[in-house]
């Protein structure tokens, strides 16, 4: 009987174990995202911060987001500190995808 309380002891840390690496790998899987998604930050709370002005900026007038209603405005999407980088990377995913598309459809 003794053999099986050790026998279980042994799975439960060797689960406990395992349980740790996965958490720390994805904890460094999120951090890196959380970099490349915003460089600047250096902690969640400060990457929170800028997409929720990210958001505001978006709002137009009164700060409103989009359940709001309160659309994107007048010119458009804001621009980033690449200026108008960002649109041309947009432009060439969207044709992009609009050349996948095509060759998706004449199988």
């Amino acid at each position: 009987m003794s053999t099986w309380i050790i026998i279980s002891w042994v799975a439960v840390a060797l689960l406990t174990i395992i349980n740790i690496v996965v958490f720390l790998k994805l904890k460094d899987a999120s951090e890196q995202m959380l970099k490349m998604a915003f460089p600047g930050a250096k902690n969640m709370n400060e990457a929170v911060a800028g997409m929720q002005k990210m958001m505001q900026g978006m709002g137009g007038k009164g700060g409103r987001g989009f359940p709001g209603g309160g659309g994107f405005p007048k010119g458009g999407l804001p621009k980033g500190p690449s200026g108008g980088a960002s649109d041309a990377q947009l432009k060439a995913a969207m044709d992009m995808l609009q050349q996948m598309q095509k060759k998706g459809g004449k199988r």
